[in-house]
């Protein structure tokens, strides 16, 4: 018999093994209970494939043209009361307002308040409310961070205030952005961040997390002092990039019909198809009547003809990387391989740190590996690099997936103690919105809800990056019968994902009963 036993991922066991101390959450202590499995894990390794598999016949046969102009249903929300008042300047204002203060507020209590991380607001809001609530929102709703984000209202804020003050001269220097450099500052970004969510030990003290905040700050505003707000956002700040890769999936987009608004945008906000979609500047510099903010299919914004470059192919499996490797390192698999390093390297930290960049050079190769599979079944036409770059849009699904399944436990269990830390935030005692007795609620998500949700958004991504991965192909190949025979390789690294994340998720959780 095989029996679940739900383990929390390497976020999460940081706060617990707080919770234990302090009586506040003691009855959060200790999270960790069974679920027998009705049937073999086997079993789910072989229906999930089989989902793979049914989805690229399916898409084989009935899906034999694309569109180049990327037509498809949408309707536009703004001419809709709801529309309308969402997007009113003053709900805009509020909103912002909110964030720059909750932004203050978070480095203000890391700095100020009681090192005590589940005393203090900063870890759990960061970790867990932002981080991960926020790539939910983005890819389940839309964009929200374009108009939530600190870093761009102040560097606004600022910019409006240098724009009065010196007689209209902007206070960006508008460099010319290296076009080699392509997103390869928000890979390094990022990876800095991946690296201190899975490896530094620091990670959830409220002090260095709003220290690292600062410097992040930093160099953002540097970034888009040197070569523009919208330049830097869509190239070096990290977030920006990975949210806005998630919002791709999302249903809501922003649109600008008028070509006339984009021949004056900073970035290369058209497309290959001329449309300019999700584009905040344009957006925000047009008329209400050439604005559109469309309800549209989930993942058809993946489907874009967008140019692509071999550093966002690096971000993106960055992001699959980082997600799976916190996954991998609750796993008996890695705690054999840590204790077998630990043996010529004392050090977990760099252990760890091994492990992380390995992980990655890993994923790379895999990718490129399958890349040339691809590029040889197709004919040969095209490199194994132009291939990767070409395809790289449908792995996204995928990164986002088994984010969500590997976050959700830590978003709907810890993510209650931001309810008392609203009325405590420094951690002084306060009571301020009377929620400071507030207790987590274990129960809220059982193991067989969590493992079946987890299972379900697993085979639904790779699904839904299977049939981009077809369209992708059509585009690129235009014959089907060269597109279904260039996707065999893809199909089994589909598979083979999907069985090894399945695995990654149960395996600390799979013992035989």
């Amino acid at each position: 018999m095989n029996i679940f036993r739900l383990n929390i991922n390497s976020v999460v066991q940081k706060f617990i093994v707080v919770l234990a101390f302090i009586p506040r959450a003691a009855d959060a202590h200790g999270i960790e209970f069974y679920y027998f499995l009705p049937i073999p894990l086997i079993n789910y390794l072989i229906a999930a494939s089989t989902a793979i598999v049914l989805t690229f016949v399916v898409s084989s046969l009935f899906v034999r043209g694309y569109s180049s102009d990327h037509q498809y249903w949408r309707i536009n929300i703004l001419k809709w009361k709801f529309g309308k008042l969402i997007t009113h300047w003053f709900v805009i204002f509020f909103v912002r307002l909110i964030s720059v203060t909750l932004f203050v507020l978070v480095i203000s209590a890391g700095l100020i308040g009681d090192q005590h991380p589940i005393s203090n607001i900063t870890p759990i809001f960061v970790w867990v409310i932002w981080w991960v609530g926020m790539a939910y929102i983005c890819a389940l709703i839309g964009n929200l961070w374009s108009v939530i984000n600190p870093w761009k209202i102040i560097f606004e804020c600022a910019e409006l205030i240098y724009v009065r003050c010196a007689s209209g001269e902007r206070l960006s220097r508008q460099l010319k952005y290296p076009k080699n450099w392509g997103v390869w500052p928000g890979v390094f970004l990022f990876f800095c961040f991946a690296w201190i969510e899975n490896v530094y030990s620091n990670s959830v003290v409220p002090k260095e997390i709003a220290l690292l905040v600062l410097g992040y700050s930093l160099i953002t505003w540097s970034g888009m002092f040197f070569f523009g707000k919208e330049v830097w956002l869509r190239r070096g700040e990290a977030f920006s990039i990975v949210f806005s890769l998630f919002a791709k999936f999302a249903p809501l987009e922003i649109r600008i019909e008028n070509p006339e608004i984009c021949s004056h945008c900073t970035v290369e906000c058209r497309g290959q198809d001329g449309v300019c979609v999700d584009c905040s500047e344009c957006f925000n510099r047009a008329s209400f009547d050439d604005r559109q903010l469309n309800l549209r299919p989930y993942a058809i914004g993946l489907l874009r003809n967008e140019d692509t470059s071999f550093s966002m192919m690096a971000f993106v499996l960055l992001i699959l990387s980082t997600v799976t490797f916190d996954g991998f390192i609750s796993t008996p698999a890695w705690m054999n391989i840590q204790n077998i390093l630990l043996q010529f390297i004392s050090e977990i930290s760099i252990v760890a740190s091994f492990g992380f960049i390995a992980f990655y050079i890993v994923f790379i190769c895999i990718y490129l590996f399958f890349s040339l599979l691809i590029a040889v079944f197709g004919g040969g036409n095209y490199s194994a690099i132009s291939i990767a770059v070409k395809f790289v849009y449908s792995i996204v699904p995928i990164a986002l997936a088994y984010h969500f399944a590997h976050y959700l436990y830590l978003l709907l269990i810890q993510g209650q103690l931001i309810i008392p830390l609203l009325s405590d935030p420094f951690g002084y005692g306060w009571n301020l919105f009377g929620t400071v007795n507030y207790r987590v609620n274990v129960k809220f998500v059982g193991a067989e809800f969590y493992w079946l949700t987890a299972l379900l958004t697993i085979v639904i991504g790779h699904v839904i990056a299977v049939y981009i991965g077809h369209i992708s192909a059509l585009r690129i190949y235009r014959s089907q019968k060269i597109s279904v025979r260039s996707q065999y390789p893809m199909l089994v690294l589909m598979i083979g994902y999907t069985v090894t994340s399945i695995w990654i998720l149960a395996q600390p959780v799979i013992t035989k009963g």
